[in-house]
């Protein structure tokens, strides 16, 4: 399973990714329980939209970690990137 910096990770259909995000300066990025059932459901979307299969997950109040498997050519970084911009609409 890869282990790097972001700019350095090739993305590979069939490959496993550990993907992780913290708050910044450790803040808490979840701060009710409606907050993660929200991240879930994005989670589930995107992750069907990409073509990723999300193996495990856990969330907790100041960061997250998600096991992900590649399976189409969308990069299994994007799931993130979707999930967490507030500014992204395409669910």
């Amino acid at each position: 399973m890869p282990y790097a910096r972001r700019d350095t990770i090739t993305w590979q259909p069939g490959m496993y990714y550990h993907i992780y995000n913290r708050g910044a300066h450790r803040m808490p990025i979840f701060r009710e329980p409606k907050n993660y059932a929200f991240v879930l459901q994005r989670i589930e979307q995107y992750a069907r939209n990409l073509q990723i299969a999300v193996i495990a997950c856990c969330l907790m109040p100041n960061h997250d970690h998600l096991l992900v498997r590649q399976d189409g050519d969308s990069p299994a970084g994007l799931l993130p990137q979707r999930v967490f911009n507030s500014d992204t609409n395409d669910l």
